[in-house]
């Protein structure tokens, strides 16, 4: 395993699935990628996380999705030749163009390569 690509909003209950990637980076020596999937609209948000994925070792990315953040990570786990591809399994920011829902069962289905679907919710790490 050599590089990590992990899927966040910067929401909290996204977060704990990037310091789950991360620590699985660090125990594997793993390179890791922290994408945000934004709209045309938000696209500037990358010196933010640039700034976060920094602060944990990571090489930051933006991908523009306008309808389906899945199809986006796909395309990111592609294009980075991810090894491990990490999502959450709690709902992206509340806006209804992102909410995980299904996000984590398409990206499952279509990533090339291994999907690990960690449990983001209240009390997990």
């Amino acid at each position: 395993m050599r590089r990590i690509l992990v899927a966040t909003d910067r929401s909290q209950s996204a977060d704990r699935a990037v310091r789950w990637a991360a620590d699985m980076a660090e125990r594997y020596e793993a390179e890791l990628l922290v994408l945000q999937v934004v709209t045309e609209r938000a696209a500037a948000v990358l010196p933010e996380l640039t700034r976060f994925a920094e602060s944990l070792g990571a090489r930051a990315l933006v991908e523009t999705a306008a309808e389906d953040p899945s199809e986006a990570i796909v395309r990111a786990a592609a294009q980075e030749k991810a090894d491990v591809l990490v999502v959450g399994n709690v709902g992206m920011s509340g806006r209804r163009e992102f909410l995980l829902g299904n996000v984590p069962n398409r990206v499952s289905h279509n990533a090339p390569c291994t999907v690990v679907i960690v449990d983001t919710s209240e009390g997990r790490r």
